[in-house]
Parts: structure tokens; sequence; C-alpha cells
């Protein structure tokens, strides 16, 4: 049969709608690749399948097809077949919970967009960034990209509907009030998300099932939490109503979560915990990780109101092992990439590869993805260009005190939202040129141009009295955050290593120096009991 032939059948299958039909279409394109050695074609039958497995929600299959499809496509030098595989693996990658991956493969379909100058990839590239921010839970950062999405549909020509990231913007303001709560034991006002809601429901087309079964779940929970179980009922009933006629689809799993807090609002216990159970199965079932950790969570909460702290405590060791199981399979993603980049070195093509893999990293995104502050990358360049310049420059090691303590005791989520918090203060406390960053874990740098030591010392106290009069009680109760800083001031001859070496040196001189005031502290305290226990 003609290759093309088949790809035409495939292609079209799948822009009917048919991903069951269009999948074994496209295994057949793939193999006749495959035999003519055809890599241009295998990258778009690869692609094509990873788009099936993503209608068909077996996003761990898309992830491994749309990977393969993009480094061929990379290696064809076809940027617009590049994205659009990008664009599947930071889909697929989100969901099984593998954020960092997600949202790197994300950033680079942006950066691919915006070098294309083509609007509607644009759009969607910032929508596939926003998403990936939503599920990583990176809230404030997926706002500011989906209202780009925004802003981006508008502009194009023809005008694009901005539905999509209207509708993403309130899942993430959804999640974000569900987090809040599990913080501070009540949910905060609703207004964001009414707004969110309110701006997508004069969007909605007809037609579109799925954007209107998602709008109405969104809004049967928002009519929940307002305490309007009696209109939240038929709102249910109407969404369950709307639920694609798929065996599997992630809506069936965020149906369960509605479910499960209508029967928490009307404390049927026994109701709720079904629906927990049942939002935690159908988010399995799609290979949703984000939605089946919050299934946890919810079934927790859920067990707590009832009384049950025990079974509560069971959901939430629950949580603890999916969350331990996650990072184990992300750091061993990591490897099988770096076990492909050394493999490629084995022929000059490959190393002719290698070499266009490194410019294109090199057009990667300098942000860090969960504090939005430059990366390591990005400060070094900063740096040494800066250091290469000449002039007055100091530079800043920031270290959170106890970090492992923080995570241990309050949970990791809670220990990314205290580096955000502590990244967003940085940035208040710098000015417009200087470069505020995060290296690694828990160790931030301030890149301060003019600034002498004396000046780089004022900085770091003024954000060091920030850290410590911050309200952490409103991320966790019981939470209390410092830092350590030391700064350095560059001197002739000073390279970047030498530069922070100094600096760190200094940090720790400020660790001993607060550690030694903290311990005479308690000394006097001891002392100053003792006299006022003695007899006159």
């Amino acid at each position: 049969m003609d290759p093309f032939a088949v790809a035409h059948q495939a292609l079209a299958a799948l822009n009917a709608g048919d991903a069951a039909a269009a999948q074994p279409a496209g295994e057949e394109w793939l193999l006749m690749a495959l035999e003519q050695g055809d890599e241009a074609q295998q990258a778009r039958a690869l692609l094509l399948l990873a788009r099936c497995e993503r209608a068909l929600h077996r996003p761990g299959d898309a992830r491994g097809r749309s990977e393969q499809a993009a480094r061929l496509f990379r290696q064809q030098g076809d940027a617009g077949g590049e994205a659009g595989a990008l664009s599947v693996l930071a889909h697929s990658a989100s969901l099984a919970g593998h954020h960092e991956e997600a949202i790197e493969a994300a950033l680079l379909g942006l950066r691919l967009a915006q070098q294309r100058g083509d609007g509607a990839a644009l759009v969607v590239a910032l929508q596939d960034l926003g998403a990936c921010h939503v599920w990583a839970r990176n809230f404030d950062k997926a706002a500011e990209v989906l209202r780009q999405a925004a802003d981006a549909a508008n502009a194009c020509k023809p005008r694009l509907s901005p539905l999509t990231a209207c509708l993403w913007l309130a899942m993430g303001t959804l999640l974000a009030l569900a987090g809040e709560r599990e913080q501070r034991g009540q949910l905060p006002p609703l207004g964001p998300l009414e707004g969110h809601l309110i701006n997508a429901r004069y969007l909605l087309a007809e037609g579109d099932a799925e954007a209107q079964c998602w709008w109405t779940l969104m809004q049967t929970m928002a009519q929940i939490w307002k305490g309007a179980s009696a209109l939240a009922q038929p709102e249910l009933q109407q969404a369950l109503a709307q639920l694609p006629e798929q065996d599997r689809h992630w809506l069936a799993a965020l149906a369960g979560w509605v479910q499960a807090e209508l029967a928490w609002a009307r404390r049927l216990w026994p109701q709720a915990r079904r629906a927990a159970a049942q939002l935690v199965a159908q988010a399995d079932a799609v290979q949703h990780e984000p939605l089946a950790q919050l299934g946890e969570l919810i079934a927790s909460q859920i067990e707590e109101q009832q009384g049950q702290p025990q079974r509560a405590l069971q959901r939430m060791r629950a949580l603890r092992e999916r969350e331990a199981r996650v990072r184990i399979a992300s750091l061993a993603s990591r490897e099988a990439t770096v076990q492909w980049q050394l493999e490629a070195r084995r022929s000059e093509r490959d190393r002719a590869q290698l070499a266009d893999e490194a410019q294109r990293l090199e057009k990667l995104s300098m942000e860090d993805p969960l504090t939005g502050l430059a990366n390591r990358r990005s400060f070094e360049a900063h740096a040494r260009a800066q250091l290469a310049h000449g002039g007055v420059v100091s530079l800043a090691l920031i270290d959170v005190d106890h970090f492992k303590q923080v995570n241990d005791r309050h949970s990791h989520l809670v220990g990314d939202q205290v580096l955000s918090q502590i990244a967003r203060l940085m940035r208040q406390h710098v000015r417009e040129h200087d470069v505020a960053a995060r290296l690694a874990g828990d160790e931030f740098v301030l890149l301060l141009r003019g600034a002498t030591e004396e000046i780089a010392q004022q900085a770091c106290l003024r954000l060091d009295e920030a850290v410590r009069r911050h309200d952490w009680n409103a991320v966790s109760d019981g939470l209390s955050v410092s830092i350590s800083i030391g700064a350095a001031q560059r001197e002739e001859g000073d390279t970047l290593e030498t530069l922070m070496a100094r600096s760190d040196a200094a940090m720790y001189a400020f660790k001993r120096e607060r550690k030694g005031g903290a311990m005479a502290q308690a000394w006097l305290t001891d002392e100053s009991e003792g006299e006022g226990d003695s007899p006159d």
C-alpha cells in the first residue's frame, strides 16, 4: 500500500476525532517508514501515534512516542514538527507528575513558536506551559502565562478564542483554593474563581461538549463551596450527563472530586469516602498522577473531618508513597535522557546532532520552574559577563536554614512554597538591574551590580529581616523560616569561583555568628531565670 495513502488515512481519522481508528493506520505508517529508512516520515508517524495515545488517555505511551518524534524532528531541522511533539511530551510528562521535565519541554516548545512567529502555535505553546504550571501547583506563574495565552489568542489574525486559557485559569484557581483550605483549615474568598468562570461562560461555543462539561464541573464546585448544595446537585447531574462517551477520561476523575465535595458538604461520610476513592481510581485509569494525589489528600481530609485520625494518617501515608514513586520515576527518566545523549556520541553524525542540541538547550528558558528566578545557567552567564566587564559588583549567597526539617515536618509541598515565597521576597529587595537566581535546592544567589560589599550587606540584612517577619504561619501552622546570607565584593583577579567561595565563607561565618548569638541569649536567659528563683 502507498505510504502516503496510509498517512492520509491515519491523519483523517485523527482529525475526525477517532483516535482508536487512527492508531492502526499510524502503526502501519511507522512500519513502512522504518522499512524505507525515512526518518522524516518516522517522526510524523510517531507524532500521530503520540497524539492518538494522548486522545485515548494513555499519557505513558504518548510520552515515549512524542520524545522519539521530537528527537527526529530536531535532527531534520523541522521546528514545527518538533514543537508539536514537545506539546504532547509536556502534557504527558505533566500527567505523570514529572513537572520539571514537562515545564522544560513546554518552554522549549514556546521558544520554537516564538522563533517561527506563528501566532496560533504561540497560543498553544503558552496554554501548554500554563497547564504544566497548574499541575505543578505553581499557581502564580500559571496565571501569568495563561493570561499571556489569552492575550495572544485575542491578538491573532484571525482572532482565536481564549476559552482554553480561561478554563485553565479557573482550574488553577480551583486547585489553589483547595490547597489554601488544606493549609489554613478554611476556604478563602471565591471571587477570583467566579470571575474566571464568568469569563469562560461567555466564550463557550455550542458543540464543544468537553469544554462545557469541564466548565460545569468547576461551576458546581464553586456552588458547593459557597454553601449552595441545593443548586449544586442539578448542576452536577448535568455535568455527569455531559461526560465524554469514552471508557476513560480525566473529566470523570474531576467529577469524582466534585461528588466527594458535595457529599462532604452534606456530611454524608460514606458517600464522600466512596467518591474520593472513585477520584483516585479514575485518575489512575487515565494515568493522571496530580489528580490521583489530590484524591488521596481529599480522602485524608474527609477522614479527619469525620473524626478518624488513624484513617486520615493512612491516606496521607499513601500520598507520601505516591510522591516518592513519582520522584524515583522522574530520576529514572532523566537517567534515560542522559543515556541517550551518551549513546549519541558514537558517530560523527551524532556528535554534530549533540552540538545542535547544545545550541538548542542554550535557547531554553533560563528560568527556574519552581520560583520563577533565573536558574544557575542564567546566573553564571550574567556573572561571568559582569566580571569580564569589570567595575564594582558584589555577590551574595543565600541558604535556607534547616530546610530539610521544613520538608520532614511540614511536607515537600510546603517546602516548595517556602522556596517560592523567599524568591518573591528576593525580587522585592533587589533593583531592576540586579540578578536574583536559584542555584539548586534551597540555595539562592544575588548578583548586585555597582554595589560595594557594605551596600550588599545592607541589602542582605533587609532581606533577612523580611524573611524573619514574613507570616510563615499562613503557609503552614508552626512554620518558622530563616536564612543565612554571605556577601563579598569583587576584587582584582577574582573569578566567579573565587568570588563565590568568599561569599560562601561569609555565609558560614554568618551562620556561626547567629548560632553563637542564639546560644549566648539562651545562656543569659537561663542566668536571669536562676537569679529570679534564688532567695534574697
